[in-house]
């Protein structure tokens, strides 16, 4: 197979082409002052996503997070205090901006008016501290003026721990009957007696999944790409959207079947999907060199794994396949052959996602990334497929 070396890519500009091509779902987070919402982002998300001080205001009370870097963008409302000017204030505030948000004006042409998925609202997260002990007037006007807009609100009920069984049964009842929205129970206490008494109470993941469902599909990777932890979800989201991209992508180079000798042009699109793959995992932020790292060892390993499994016909143990012709390339051969690629390298991503950021470990990353365990990993692919 010709030669393809790991300078001929430019990684860091194929890791920016690939956080521009991803849609990011805008959320509007909403409650009084000392409700908790930034603490309730930091969890989600990770303290980078949302820094306090590093947002642009985009009208009066109302704040923009963005980081290039991340899935999402967020729009924070200044918070208001119970009994003061403020208060009258702040449902006039988010109503009238909701209003006007999904318009934006082409500063080159002033009459010129777009509007998009992305110049909208996708859901609401209204933040009610439990430390309160009660679901204010304003609490119950926001939320239900939101409703009446169409848009998804969910509840996050923050600082549970201040509250005791009687009291937090109230105020689900107040949610419930007042809001008529969905509601999910949170803390983030940190005193491990508090997180063991919490235990059966915390609603996080429900939370989570509730914020992902009420997504349109297109604006579900930034989202879940976003999210600190749940390696799982970003596990399902790779398996069943990202590796398929480039597994068609392959499939439409080889539609007119190619020699062996030319099939380095499949490497590009293989690397591409493992940064995108390691972008997800946010793993492409933990090791500046890390992503020439996988493309070395998916250079290096491609044509070697490739002319092993074309000897070895493994792509007949795929229903439908046929036969694969050892000196040649078709969109079958690709196809399966970047899709176990791309099985591999998601599961050693997954595999360090989990020791460095929920095992907190400082691993040696080539013990990880190496061709014994793609290969492995690959020909694990191909028995399942086999079979499945």
């Amino acid at each position: 197979m010709k030669d393809y070396r790991p300078d001929d890519f430019d990684f860091k500009k194929t890791l920016g082409e690939i956080s521009e091509s991803i849609k990011k779902p805008n959320i509007l987070i909403c409650g009084a002052t000392g409700a908790g919402k930034s603490s309730v982002v930091n969890y989600v998300f990770g303290a980078a996503v949302a820094r306090i001080g590093h947002g642009i205001p985009v009208t009066r009370g109302i704040t923009k997070y963005q980081r290039a870097d991340a899935g999402v963008v967020l729009y924070d409302t200044e918070g208001y205090e119970i009994g003061t000017e403020k208060i009258s204030q702040y449902k006039a505030n988010v109503e009238g901006w909701v209003n006007e948000f999904g318009t934006v004006v082409n500063p080159d042409k002033k009459d010129e008016i777009s509007q998009g998925l992305s110049n909208q609202i996708h859901e609401v997260w209204y933040c009610i501290s439990a430390g309160n002990k009660r679901v204010t007037d304003m609490d119950i006007a926001v939320i239900q003026m939101l409703r009446a807009k169409k848009l998804p609100v969910a509840v996050v009920l923050t600082q549970i721990d201040n509250l005791d069984a009687e009291e937090l049964q109230a105020m689900e009842a107040a949610i419930r009957n007042h809001c008529q929205v969905e509601f999910f129970r949170t803390s983030v206490a940190d005193d491990p007696a508090v997180k063991a008494a919490l235990q059966n109470y915390l609603q996080w993941d429900e939370m989570v999944s509730w914020a992902i469902d009420h997504l349109d599909e297109s604006l579900r990777e930034g989202f879940i790409s976003a999210l600190k932890g749940n390696l799982e979800a970003k596990k399902r989201l790779i398996n069943h959207r990202i590796i398929p991209l480039y597994t068609s992508g392959a499939a439409g180079v080889a539609l007119t079947p190619i020699p062996f000798s030319d099939a380095a042009l499949l490497v590009p699109i293989q690397i591409k999907m493992s940064l995108h793959i390691m972008k997800t995992y946010g793993l492409d932020q933990k090791l500046g060199n890390l992503s020439s790292l996988v493309g070395s060892v998916v250079v290096s390993e491609s044509g070697r794994l490739l002319a092993q499994t074309l000897s070895a016909n493994l792509f007949k143990l795929i229903p439908g396949v046929g036969t694969a012709i050892g000196t040649t390339v078709n969109t079958v051969v690709a196809s399966s052959f970047t899709a176990a690629m791309g099985y591999a390298i998601s599961e050693i991503c997954f595999r360090c996602a989990t020791a460095v950021f929920e095992e907190g470990k400082d691993i040696e990353w080539a013990d990880y990334f190496n061709g014994e365990n793609i290969a492995n990993l690959m020909a694990e692919w191909f028995k399942v497929s086999r079979h499945g």
